[in-house]
C-alpha cells in the first residue's frame, strides 16, 4: 500500500516565450548609467516654460523665415537670400544659446542653498562635484537639443548657395562651447550667495550679450565665418588656444561652485591649481606664435581667474589633506607648500606660475630680440592680479568670504582707470598716468601709449608694484605657512599610531 501511494510531481508546463521589449518602449526613460542628478535636473528643465517657449518660438520663427526667403528669393537673388537666411538663423540661435540658456543657471545653486537642500544631497552618494556637474549638464543638454533642432534649417539654407558649410558648422559648435562656458559661469556665480552680484550678471551681462548678438555678431557674420576657415596654421593655433581657455573658464566656475558647497575635508585645490598651471602655460605657448601680446593677455586671464579663487580660500585646512603628500616624504612636503589648500600656499603657487611665464618669455625675447612692451605688459597683468589681494590683507582680511571684496576692489580700480583715461584724453599728460600707476589697470593704459623714451621707467613701475603687492601678501601669509610643519607633524604622529595599532 505504501509503495503504490507514491506522490508524483507534476511536470512543468511550458509557457509562451517572453517577448523582448520593443526598442521604442525603452526610450520612455533615461538609462540607469546616467547620473541621478542629471536625470532629475533634465526632467525638470525640459518641463520649464522657459525652455519650451524658447524651443517652440525658435522653430516657428526659423520656419517662417525660410519659407519667406524661399518665396521671395528668385534665381538671380538666391545667394543674397541665403545670406539673409544665415544671419537670421545665427541671430536667433545665438540669442537662445548665448543669452537665454546661460541665464537659466543664475539661481541653480542659490535656490538649493536657500532651501537648505544641499546638505540633504551631500548626505547621499552624490558628491558636491556631481551635484554641480548634473545641474550644468542638464542645461547644456537642452542647449545641444536646440542646436540639433536648427540643423535641418541650415541644411535647407545650403540650397540657396553661397554657404561655407564647414565654417558655419564650426561657428555653431563654437557658439555651443561659449554657451557651455557662460552657463558654467552663471552656475558658479550663483553659489556666492550675493543677490547683488547675480542681479548685475543678469541685467548687465544679459543686456550686453544681447546687444553684441544683435549689433555686432549678426551684421558681421561673414567675418566670423571667414575667421573660422582655419586656412593657415596661425588661425588654427589661435582658435585651439581660445577653445582651451573657454573650456578652462567653464571648468573653473564649476569648480568654484563645487568648492563653496563641498566639505572642507575634500581637497579640490590641488587639482584646480595643476589644471590652471597647465592651461596657462599651454595657451601662452600656443599664442606666442600668433602674437606675443595676445599670449600674455591669455595667460594673464587664466591667472586672474584662478587667483580670484586661489586667494579667497580659507587659510586653515584639515590635517587629513596632508596625508597623500606625506607619503612622498620630503618631496611631498615641498609640493605641499604650493598645492595645499588655502591662500597662504596660493601665494607661493602664484609665484611659481609667474616665474614660469617670465622664464618662457625670457627665452622667447632672447631668441627674437628685446621686447620692452611685452615685459611691461606682464608686470601690469601681475599687478592687476595681486592688487585686490594686497588690499584685502590690509583692510578686509577678517572677511568671512573674500570673493565679494576681491570683486569690489577690482571693480573700483577699473572704474578709476576709466575716469583717468578720460582725463588723459583731455589734458594728454604722461605724468598723470605715471603718477596713478599704483592702480594696476592704469598701467595697461600706460603701456598702450608706447612711449619709447619711458620704456625703462614703465617696466620698473609695473614690476616694482607687482613685487610690492606680492611681498605684502607674502608677509601676511608667512606666519600661516610656518604652521604647516606642525600640521604635518601631527598627521605623521596619527599615521604612526594607526600603523602601530
Amino acid at each position: 500500500m505504501e509503495e503504490s501511494e507514491q506522490i508524483v510531481s507534476p511536470l512543468p508546463v511550458a509557457g509562451p516565450p517572453e517577448i523582448p521589449t520593443a526598442p521604442v518602449e525603452k526610450l520612455d526613460d533615461f538609462p540607469d548609467r546616467f547620473s541621478p542628478m542629471l536625470v532629475k535636473e533634465l526632467r525638470q528643465g525640459l518641463r520649464t516654460y522657459t525652455f519650451v517657449i524658447v524651443f517652440l518660438a525658435l522653430q516657428a520663427i526659423l520656419t517662417f523665415v525660410l519659407c519667406a526667403t524661399g518665396a521671395v528669393g528668385g534665381s538671380s537673388h538666391s545667394e543674397a537670400a541665403g545670406e539673409i537666411a544665415s544671419k537670421v538663423i545665427f541671430c536667433f540661435y545665438a540669442l537662445a544659446v548665448i543669452v537665454i540658456q546661460p541665464l537659466r543657471g543664475i539661481s541653480t545653486l542659490s535656490s538649493e542653498i536657500r532651501g537648505n537642500t544641499i546638505e540633504l544631497m551631500v548626505m547621499t552618494s552624490l558628491s558636491a562635484w556631481r551635484i554641480v556637474w548634473g545641474k550644468w549638464s542638464s542645461i547644456f543638454c537642452q542647449t545641444i537639443l536646440i542646436l540639433l533642432s536648427i540643423l535641418p534649417y541650415l541644411i535647407m539654407r545650403y540650397f540657396f548657395g553661397g554657404m561655407q558649410l564647414f565654417s558655419e558648422l564650426f561657428l555653431l559648435f563654437f557658439l555651443l562651447v561659449a554657451s557651455g562656458t557662460l552657463t558654467a559661469f552663471t552656475i558658479g556665480i550663483s553659489s556666492l550667495g550675493s543677490a547683488l552680484i547675480r542681479g548685475i550678471v543678469v541685467v548687465a551681462g544679459g543686456l550686453s550679450l544681447a546687444f553684441w548678438v544683435l549689433f555686432e555678431f549678426t551684421p558681421n557674420l561673414e567675418n566670423y565665418v571667414s575667421a573660422l576657415s582655419l586656412t593657415s596654421s596661425q588661425p588654427f593655433a589661435f582658435t585651439l588656444a581660445l577653445l582651451l581657455i573657454l573650456a578652462y573658464v567653464g571648468y573653473f566656475f564649476l569648480e568654484l561652485g563645487t568648492s563653496l558647497i563641498s566639505p572642507r575635508s575634500e581637497n579640490r585645490a590641488t587639482q584646480k591649481r595643476l589644471i590652471a598651471f597647465f592651461v596657462g602655460i599651454a595657451s601662452f605657448s600656443a599664442l606666442q606664435f600668433h602674437d606675443l601680446s595676445s599670449a600674455i593677455l591669455a595667460a594673464g586671464a587664466v591667472g586672474i581667474l584662478f587667483s580670484f579663487d586661489l586667494f579667497s580660500e580659507k587659510a586653515d585646512f584639515p590635517t587629513s589633506v596632508t596625508t597623500p603628500f606625506l607619503r612622498f616624504g620630503s618631496f611631498g612636503k615641498f609640493l605641499g607648500r604650493f598645492l595645499y589648500p588655502g591662500w597662504p600656499t596660493g601665494t607661493l603657487f602664484f609665484l611659481l606660475y609667474a616665474g614660469t611665464l617670465a622664464g618662457i618669455l625670457y627665452l622667447i625675447t632672447n631668441s627674437r630680440g628685446p621686447d620692452p612692451k611685452a615685459w611691461a605688459l606682464v608686470g601690469a597683468v601681475l599687478s592687476i592680479i595681486l592688487f585686490p589681494v594686497a588690499m584685502i590683507q590690509l583692510f578686509a582680511r577678517k572677511s568671512t568670504s573674500r570673493h565679494t571684496p576681491y570683486l569690489t576692489i577690482a571693480g573700483i580700480s577699473w572704474v578709476l582707470t576709466i575716469v583717468l583715461s578720460i582725463l588723459f584724453d583731455s589734458i594728454n599728460s604722461k605724468a598723470l598716468l605715471i603718477f596713478f600707476s599704483f592702480i594696476p589697470p592704469v598701467q595697461l593704459a600706460t603701456v598702450a601709449q608706447s612711449w619709447s623714451d619711458s620704456e625703462t621707467l614703465i617696466i620698473s613701475l609695473t614690476w616694482g608694484f607687482a613685487g610690492l603687492y606680492w611681498l605684502l601678501v607674502f608677509l601676511f601669509a608667512l606666519p600661516r605657512l610656518k604652521r604647516i610643519s606642525s600640521v604635518e607633524k601631527g598627521e605623521l604622529n596619527l599615521l604612526e599610531e594607526h600603523h602601530d595599532s
